[in-house]
């Protein structure tokens, strides 16, 4: 589902970084969302991106909502038209709040690991931590200090907040290895950030508990991009139809094909959007969004980029 809002503020909140305030057009309301969260962002040039949304709504309905942009290199549009092309007063469309990053609801500590842009999501989140008096830790690495957003409201944080920037270490990246091995197995962790740093992490915590680590991914770990496959079918319950997804082909695209139309923003497995319904079958799951409960469940899938490891899956369509 998708609304209308007017942008209504543009805030320039560091270097390449700009903070955009949205707001409901008049006679309407922006329903309230949990800390990690983020909405589509459906771009006047055709794009559609996902931004996390980093101000704090308390109660049924939201005053506005605040999102940080990154100008990122070599930019493909998005973020490109978002600091350059876009006008005060501008309407633009959304899709509703979804959360694939959510802070578990637990009294266990919490560290955040943070990577430049990556830190949008988690600025709630410390909050949400802050009022429920969790214990909590920050690891902010950047390539500087002047790229850092939120920097000067998290060292007020002092005693909770270690930076990491780069150029203040020689170009010395962060020892992600011994940054884990500080920190307790009970602790949950939440990471967001570039790839490299994800994935690092990510290798270095397949000996702790599953369900204490978690990752908001921009986009997919090139070692799950490349994984090989094979053909396999589909078959459609409710239209009792079955089609055949060749090797090279994903089940999004045959669906389209067929003419059932699911909304898919990344296709690439990390935003959510094209969740489905599985009623029989195994799942070679690819995706970065479902939990390692929800795999084992093999009730959902990402039909982007996962598949089957059964010759057919039965799908809730």
């Amino acid at each position: 589902m998708k609304t209308s809002v007017t942008l209504t503020a543009i805030i320039d909140a560091a270097q390449g970084v700009r903070i955009l305030q949205l707001s409901a057009l008049a006679g309407e309301k922006l329903i309230a969302f949990q800390p990690g969260a983020h909405i589509d962002l459906y771009l006047p040039n055709g794009l559609v991106r996902s931004y996390s949304l980093i101000n704090v709504a308390s109660g049924e309905y939201a005053e506005h909502y605040e999102l940080a942009i990154g100008l990122i290199a070599n930019s493909a549009g998005g973020s490109r038209y978002l600091h350059h092309e876009l006008q005060l007063g501008q309407q633009l469309t959304i899709g509703l709040p979804r959360n694939n990053f959510p802070l578990v609801e637990s009294l266990e500590p919490v560290v955040f690991i943070a990577g430049g842009i990556g830190v949008t999501p988690i600025r709630t989140m410390i909050r949400a931590c802050i009022s429920q008096n969790r214990p909590w830790q920050l690891v902010y690495a950047a390539r500087g200090r002047a790229q850092a957003v939120f920097a000067d409201e998290f060292a007020g944080f002092s005693s909770n907040v270690r930076f990491h920037f780069d150029d203040e270490k020689s170009g010395k990246l962060l020892d992600v290895d011994a940054l884990l091995a500080d920190i307790p197995t009970t602790s949950h962790i939440y990471c967001c950030g570039p790839g490299p740093l994800m994935t690092r992490v990510r290798d270095g915590c397949l000996t702790r508990p599953q369900g204490h680590v978690h990752f908001e991914w921009f986009s997919a770990p090139a070692s799950d991009v490349t994984q090989a496959s094979t053909a396999f079918f589909i078959e459609l319950l409710r239209q009792g139809k079955r089609l055949e997804v060749p090797a090279d082909r994903s089940i999004l695209d045959v669906l389209e094909d067929y003419g059932v139309i699911l909304p898919s923003v990344c296709k690439e497995g990390v935003c959510g959007t094209c969740e489905c319904g599985v009623i029989k079958g195994d799942i070679d799951h690819r995706d970065q969004v479902l939990t390692p409960d929800e795999r084992a469940d093999g009730k959902t899938m990402m039909v982007c980029v996962s598949r089957a490891y059964s010759a057919t899956l039965v799908l809730d369509l």
